[in-house]
């Protein structure tokens, strides 16, 4: 993480800053992700044209280009998002549908940048599909992004893929959240807002789903002593999953199901001492780095980027250690938890959005 942020140098300038490029983004999750809104505006300081296409049924891929012009380059997020469903099936035809698209976008003369967020589908539907059509659609974009180090090695060994590709896989940080959200409540003002006191508060804030692993967090927290709370903080993907965390036997947990609007997360993030992220599979992670945006150290396993991340002001554990997430929190418990908070906000002000919008304005030359 500190060579890619320190990178972020006079050498990376744009060469031809002066010559427009037009961006098409796919899939548009600006609603409910702010990374897309803060890329684009970065992106358009640098006079870069950034459009986002509509869903297109049939050809997603396709159907961008044309809705937007033949622009100069397609940027693909979120891959799983058109390429995976519970049926296997209908998996494979849809990544048969994406890698004809590639090649006629590849014959049309259109470049593809593929921005890799999650390593495979959370909900892994069809692990065995999604597998091959990433393997192929790695051969056929013309540059990957990705968020440190780490999520490179990863994606090198996940999709199978020779040393050679490492080239074809740049690294470009994410950018922080402190000029996206809200953030004038004061400590005291949020505590007294959820009726808190002077105990250690941790937070686990996001969706909650299978892979983030909170009903181990319950049950792990409940075996801890002393004068501690946690807040369970997010909408269930289902009722499946909401139905293993509701109504916990212990009083120091609050869970609450709902959709945090933005400006209502400076509440959460200002009455807590840290946040809690147990994932069992990440490879980037948009809440640490929102938790750290607001100053608040994260605890989470040492895993792709957000391990990454955990090596400023951060608790990391092994995940497949024997009680590694009891320990963190035990640990926690004895630290200093502000001043682990004051350095996670100290690293965070270097994310700045300039830094990504740099090197893909360079990306895209």
């Amino acid at each position: 993480m500190d060579a890619a942020i320190g990178g972020q140098s006079e050498q990376d300038e744009d060469s031809s800053a002066d010559a427009g490029i037009t961006v098409v983004m796919y899939p548009d999750y600006r609603e409910a992700n702010p990374y897309q809104r803060a890329l684009r505006d970065s992106l358009d300081e640098r006079g870069i044209d950034v459009q986002f296409a509509s869903r297109h049924r049939y050809v997603p891929l396709l159907g961008s280009v044309v809705e937007c012009g033949n622009p100069d380059v397609l940027h693909v997020h979120w891959l799983s998002s058109f390429t995976v469903t519970d049926s296997s099936l209908i998996s494979a035809l849809l990544g048969v549908r994406t890698v004809f698209e590639l090649l006629l976008l590849r014959l049309f003369g259109i470049d593809v940048v593929w921005t890799v967020h999650n390593r495979f589908d959370h909900e892994k539907k069809s692990p065995r599909v999604e597998l091959v059509t990433r393997h192929l659609v790695a051969r056929l974009v013309d540059r990957m992004t990705v968020h440190c180090d780490a999520a490179r090695a990863v994606l090198l060994e996940a999709y199978r893929l020779p040393d050679r590709f490492r080239d074809r896989i740049t690294v470009i940080p994410h950018g922080h959240f402190r000029d996206v959200y809200s953030n004038e409540a004061s400590r005291e003002t949020a505590r007294q807002r959820f009726g808190l006191g002077d105990e250690t508060v941790f937070l686990y804030f996001g969706r909650i789903r299978r892979y983030k692993n909170v009903p181990e967090l319950l049950s792990t927290f409940s075996q801890l002593d002393g004068e501690a709370k946690l807040l369970v903080v997010g909408k269930p993907w289902d009722e499946t999953v909401a139905e293993t965390v509701r109504d916990p036997d212990d009083p120091r947990i609050e869970t609450r199901f709902e959709f945090v609007e933005e400006d209502e997360i400076q509440w959460y993030m200002n009455a807590v001492d840290a946040v809690v992220l147990p994932y069992e599979a990440v490879l980037t992670s948009g809440a640490a780095i929102l938790a750290m945006s607001f100053g608040r150290p994260v605890i989470g396993p040492d895993i792709g980027c957000l391990g990454e991340l955990l090596n400023y002001g951060g608790i990391s554990y092994d995940p497949d250690a024997p009680n590694g997430l009891d320990r963190a929190l035990r640990t926690a418990l004895v630290s200093d938890l502000s001043e682990r908070g004051d350095r996670c906000a100290d690293f965070v002000e270097r994310l700045t959005w300039d830094g990504p919008a740099r090197r893909l304005r360079r990306l895209y030359d």
